[in-house]
């Protein structure tokens, strides 16, 4: 017979793959760092974007090869997981590190709230970008994602430099 796997099921493959990747990640990370070749935070972070955009060039493939009322294989959609979690590591625990590490001891809570207040500002972003879905072509749709958070890797990774400058140590 043929299997199917409920569409509901994906709704936990993201949580399950962060509790999955992270002890991987972090002893990845304590091996690089043993080695003295662990990347910048801004340089993880950066690989985090790349790492969205990744998983959205898998999905410009699956789209380009399976046709529309086609069935994809579920195997699109957990390499897709599995790209966009490896970014999603590489990006938020990262990023706030870094604000703990350069935010003013007096100013850390506030700080802290700034940092959560963009990300609720890039969730709504999403969700907006997320409105485009019906009326764009899948590959375009995925291009455009893709191509933003590319934009946004390749602006941190070109920042890098003075952005480093002024954090000091607490970039590393």
């Amino acid at each position: 017979g043929h299997a199917e796997i409920p569409t509901t099921w994906f709704q936990a493959f993201n949580p399950f793959t962060i509790f999955a990747f992270t002890p991987l990640v972090v002893a990845l990370w304590a091996r690089q760092a043993k080695r003295g070749r662990e990347p910048s935070t801004l340089t993880k972070m950066a690989f985090g974007c790349l790492g969205v955009a990744a998983g959205n060039v898998v999905m410009i493939v699956a789209a380009v090869l399976i046709g529309p009322g086609e069935k994809a294989s579920w195997l699109w959609l957990a390499a897709y997981f599995v790209l966009v979690t490896l970014g999603e590591l590489y990006l938020s625990p990262t990023g706030l590190s870094l604000v703990s590490k350069t935010a003013p001891r007096s100013l850390l809570s506030m700080i802290m709230g700034v940092w959560l207040a963009t990300s609720f500002t890039g969730n709504f972003i999403a969700g907006w970008l997320g409105s485009f879905w019906s009326t764009m072509e899948k590959p375009a749709f995925f291009a455009m994602i893709a191509a933003i958070a590319a934009a946004a890797g390749v602006a941190i990774l070109i920042l890098n430099r003075p952005l480093a400058r002024h954090l000091g140590g607490a970039s590393r």
